[in-house]
């Protein structure tokens, strides 16, 4: 096994050993492909949540992991998107309408403090998709709907472009690793070193034996030959 082959097959496992993300795939319409490749390609471990009746539902088993859209999440999920977040779907949490599975899921992760991300595409009057569908946007309705999604961002939901939920995923796994070392634990974990490999340097680091054993193979791994 080459050098490179060895660094990726680490790097996927470790992958494996941090808490997912879950995203709701519902059936929105617009931007899906692009929105889908630039989650396949942010780095993060995601569990998807959908009904497999969606016509594009076979590309999406290509991101992670699928359970049912009703399905019991994952323990400990880090954070939760929606990348199809469409109006009725926010109108439905505001007026504590929870009478289809995404409403409720959004209830279950605010009221337990997870991070919800949610790209404002769909929902949104002002974005560009609901433009080009010829949304007007200094309508009495539209007033209404900006009212509803300032509700909403009020209830913990963060609405978003793609560029700024993906630096805020990143974001949100860097303070996972950096928050713990404001507190009693001082020891490192694998997950820890792989995510700031700079922890491991610090002069008041105190390492798991794993962690130890991790850094030690990384060592040997990456001398010169």
């Amino acid at each position: 096994m080459t050098e490179q082959q060895t660094d990726r097959l680490v790097a996927q496992i470790l992958q494996r050993l941090r808490p997912p993300v879950l995203v709701m795939v519902t059936a929105a319409e617009g931007y899906r492909q692009t929105i889908r490749q630039r989650l396949a390609g942010c780095g993060q471990r995601l569990m998807l949540a959908m009904d497999e009746t969606l016509e594009d539902a076979a590309a999406w088993h290509q991101l992670g992991d699928v359970l049912p859209l009703s399905g019991e999440p994952p323990v400990g999920y880090r954070a939760l998107l929606l990348p199809f977040l469409d109006y009725p779907q926010a109108a439905d949490l505001v007026n504590g309408t929870l009478q289809n599975p995404v409403a409720r899921r959004l209830h279950d992760a605010l009221l337990a403090g997870v991070p919800v991300l949610a790209l404002r595409y769909h929902c949104c009057p002002h974005s560009e998709l609901n433009q080009l569908r010829g949304a007007v946007v200094d309508s009495a309705y539209t007033a209404h709907i900006d009212a509803t999604l300032a509700r909403l961002a009020a209830c913990g939901v963060t609405l978003c472009t793609m560029n700024e939920l993906l630096e805020k995923l990143e974001a949100g796994a860097t303070a996972a690793v950096t928050a713990p070392l404001t507190t009693s634990r001082r020891y490192l974990t694998v997950t820890d070193i792989v995510n700031n490999p700079s922890l491991a340097g610090k002069p008041d680091a105190v390492l798991t034996d794993a962690a130890v054993d991790y850094v030690k193979t990384k060592t040997k791994i990456t001398l010169p030959r």
